[in-house]
């Protein structure tokens, strides 16, 4: 199989990327490259430190919020609207970052489709193995891409520390405040 492949390659032929697995197996290469690089950049342009810190401070504030409207205290939830306000401020900062990314590695994406979508046509490219509600049993290259996408993106981003869990303790609100 491996010479084949590398055969088909150095004839010039890309049919053979038309036939399962080699069709499911390029689209989930494709998709983890493309997942793999746009989280790269956003690594790059993005200060995790900062991130971070934004995400649980917003935690510490939801909880307090909710131990505010627990206990009544008005004056308490003022202040800590105040800080929610410069917290999502500073927040919407940092999204505009990812946004920004996002949008120039879309641009190629989608310039690259049009080619790919001609090239696989309506054909089948993966299967899925069980039933599923609002999955096709048979699946085209975009149905394949997205879940293909949505797995390999949540493991990329948990490779790379985009993505992480707050720890408990560091969202503890001081009942006394």
């Amino acid at each position: 199989m491996p010479l084949n492949f590398i055969a088909n390659i150095l004839q010039g032929s890309w049919d053979f990327l038309k036939v399962m697995p080699n069709s499911t197996l390029f689209i989930l290469f494709l998709t983890t490259a493309i997942g793999f690089a746009t989280s790269l950049i956003n690594k790059r342009m993005t200060n995790m430190n900062e991130y971070k810190r934004l995400q649980i401070e917003q935690a510490k504030i939801n909880k307090e919020i909710m131990a505010a409207a627990k206990s009544g205290n008005q004056r308490r939830m003022d202040r800590i609207e105040k800080r929610r306000a410069e917290l999502m401020s500073a927040q919407s900062k940092m999204s505009m970052n990812t946004m920004k990314v996002s949008l120039v590695v879309s641009i190629p994406i989608l310039f690259g489709w049009k080619p790919i979508l001609d090239f696989f046509g309506e054909s089948v490219v993966a299967y899925f193995p069980f039933p599923m509600p609002l999955i096709p049993a048979e699946m085209s290259i975009v149905s394949w891409y997205f879940l293909c996408s949505f797995g390999t993106n949540v493991i990329i981003r948990r490779l790379l520390g985009l993505s992480f869990e707050i720890d408990p303790e560091e969202v503890a609100v001081k009942e006394d405040e």
